[in-house]
C-alpha cells in the first residue's frame, strides 16, 4: 500500500515522502495516529503541486539573494565619529549600526547574523572590512570607512 508520510517517522519515513508499506502497519500504525495518508490520485495530485510551489520558492530565494548579493558587493558605507585627539575612535560601529546604514541606502533588511565583521566592532580610522552572507552561496564584501568626525 502506497502513503504519503505527513510526518516523519523514524526508520520508515520522512515528512511528504511516498512509500510502499504493508497494509497492517498502515492501518494500525501509521493512519490512527495521523503520520501518513493512504495515497489516492487527489492526495497525489496536491503532494506533487506543493512539491512544484516549495521548488519555485526556493529558486527565487536563491536568485534573491543572489541580486542582492550583487547590489552590496564591493559597496562602501561612510561613518563620521568622534575621535580623542590621538586620532584613536571613540565608541565604534557595531552590526545595529551597519544594518541601519544599508536599510537607509539600499532599502534592504538585514539581520545581526547576515553581518559577519572579522576583527570583531569596527574601532580603526578609515577602511575596514567586513562580509554580509545571505547564504551558504551567497556573500559580499563590504567596505566601511570610518572619518573623524
Amino acid at each position: 500500500m502506497k502513503v504519503l508520510f505527513l510526518k516523519h517517522v523514524i526508520n520508515v519515513g520522512k515528512e511528504w515522502e511516498i512509500k510502499e508499506v504493508k497494509p497492517g502497519y498502515a492501518a494500525n500504525m501509521l493512519f490512527p495516529k495521523g503520520y501518513a495518508i493512504e495515497l489516492t490520485a487527489e492526495a497525489e495530485k496536491k503532494h506533487k503541486a506543493k512539491l512544484k510551489k516549495e521548488e519555485t520558492h526556493k529558486r527565487e530565494m536563491v536568485e534573491n539573494r543572489h541580486n542582492l548579493t550583487e547590489i552590496l558587493n564591493h559597496k562602501k558605507l561612510e561613518f563620521k565619529l568622534k575621535t580623542w585627539a590621538n586620532h584613536k575612535v571613540y565608541w565604534g560601529i557595531w552590526e545595529k549600526d551597519i544594518i541601519a546604514e544599508i536599510k537607509k541606502k539600499y532599502k534592504i533588511e538585514l539581520s545581526k547574523k547576515n553581518i559577519t565583521m572579522p576583527d570583531g566592532h569596527i574601532k580603526k580610522l578609515w577602511e575596514n572590512q567586513i562580509f554580509i552572507k545571505l547564504g551558504k552561496d551567497a556573500m559580499a564584501k563590504v567596505f566601511i570607512i570610518i572619518k573623524e568626525a
